[in-house]
């Protein structure tokens, strides 16, 4: 029910919002900072996103009913 009303939200600020990769953010490009520990470990730590799509039921992004 939430995405029902995040949809209008969404459609009426479109020039807000940005689709990335992972999901839909308020910024253009994600801000990640990207290191190696001292044990030579990669980390990346990102922004959230407004909505990820992997919280999207598989049922909403097919269309089916």
């Amino acid at each position: 029910m939430k995405y029902f009303l995040i949809l209008p939200i969404l459609l009426l600020t479109s020039g807000c919002v940005y689709f990335n990769e992972d999901g839909i953010s308020s910024e253009r490009y994600r801000d990640c900072i990207e290191y190696y520990d001292a044990d030579g470990r990669y980390h990346c730590e990102c922004d959230k996103n407004l909505i990820d799509y992997d919280e999207i039921p598989d049922t909403l992004l097919k269309g089916d009913k």
